[in-house]
């Protein structure tokens, strides 16, 4: 009998926990730009296009597990700089990233996503990312930076947003996700010279570059909830 008691537990207890069990799936996209030793220092300057794929497992109304995959451009130009020696310098670059990453989410409030109805909430985030990007130098007596194959690094997405939950099964969410990298080569400004000799180094940040991504998601929530709820 004990056995058997135990044996229902565990079953009501597992259904449960899988009926409650909500996923979400989608696209983002937005403006991505770059901050570090070349062009403008703006903070938030939305430039290029990112997009990509993301999904969330939400463990809770306030906490979920999220991943996405991404991929853009960043470039910049020392002749959109404001300091005088970025500007009289002339070094611009181009590069392509691609991004793959897990993180955590907090929402300020519960959020009933797959009820009917309209509700919102403001969220924080965090994760880590692996990222690819092309490794660059710029050629001695150059001014643009060259592309000398792919380098891969880690990355460090934080910030904040707002979603809202549309009816059943519809999420949409609005965020700033600044990325510390762990490159300072990101822009050619701190090339491996022992690949490439005669590159220029002018490296001056005691920071490494960091990418900014400003844009949107649209994901379709899907799984098992309660049946009744009060």
């Amino acid at each position: 009998m004990n056995r058997l008691f135990f044996w229902c537990f565990l079953f009501g207890f597992v259904s449960t926990a899988t009926f409650a069990q909500r996923h979400e799936l989608g696209i983002l996209a937005g403006g991505v730009n770059y901050i570090g030793e070349v062009g403008k220092t703006q903070y938030f300057n939305p430039k290029h296009l990112g997009y990509g794929i993301i999904y969330k497992r939400n463990l809770t109304q306030r906490i979920a597990l999220r991943a996405q995959f991404t991929s853009g451009k960043f470039s910049a130009n020392d002749q959109d700089a404001t300091e005088l020696d970025r500007i009289e310098r002339k070094y611009s670059f181009s590069n392509n990233y691609t991004a793959l990453g897990v993180g955590f989410e907090a929402n300020y409030v519960e959020l009933p996503i797959g009820e009917f109805g309209v509700s919102w909430t403001p969220y924080l985030h965090v994760g880590v990312q692996r990222l690819v990007a092309d490794e660059l130098y710029i050629p001695k007596g150059d001014k643009v930076a060259v592309a000398h194959g792919k380098k891969m690094t880690m990355s460090v997405p934080f910030g904040a947003g707002v979603k809202f939950n549309l009816g059943q099964y519809w999420v949409i969410a609005a965020e700033v996700q600044p990325q510390f990298t762990f490159s300072d080569n990101l822009d050619g400004s701190f090339p491996n010279r022992d690949k490439q000799p005669t590159a220029e180094q002018f490296s001056t940040s005691l920071s490494s570059d960091w990418l900014v991504f400003t844009g949107i998601s649209i994901t379709y929530a899907f799984g098992r909830i309660h049946c009744c709820r009060d």
